[in-house]
């Protein structure tokens, strides 16, 4: 029982970080100037689309459902991105706020991975993926700041 409510737990986090990071990169693009910038983040969107199917498989294999991102959580990172863009817009901007909500999903999928030690191995793998993808990006958006 532990295994599966672990499972689709951690399952569930990744799906609503996914979600989360999907809708902040729809957001930033049109606003990007670099042509290298705007393939990068649309290569990483196309990463976290596939994972989201991952994802949304094995959940199917569980029978568990997706969890989407609290509203509280999506009208701050909605708020944060367009006032920060407001104010100083470029992709330096883009840049940082993209690398900040990189690093938390990072934090939240270790957080979760540590609160759900009896997940499978297959959503373990999963997380350890997104996290990959994640800091992929940091690192490829560093030259940016």
């Amino acid at each position: 029982m532990m295994v599966h409510d672990d499972t689709c737990r951690l399952l569930g986090e990744c799906d609503a970080g996914i979600q989360m990071a999907i809708r902040s990169i729809d957001e930033v693009l049109p606003l990007v100037e670099s042509t290298h910038l705007r393939q990068q983040l649309s290569n990483c969107r196309r990463a976290h689309e596939h994972l989201r199917t991952e994802t949304h498989s094995l959940l199917g294999r569980y029978e568990a459902e997706g969890k989407t991102p609290g509203p509280m959580a999506n009208g701050m990172r909605w708020l944060r991105t367009n006032v920060r863009l407001a104010v100083q817009p470029g992709d330096q901007s883009v840049a940082d706020l993209m690398i900040d909500g990189c690093n938390t999903g990072i934090k939240a999928l270790h957080r979760y991975c540590n609160r759900c030690p009896d997940a499978s191995p297959d959503a373990r793998a999963l997380a350890g993926r997104l996290i990959d993808e994640e800091r992929r990006l940091q690192r490829d958006l560093q030259s940016y700041l």
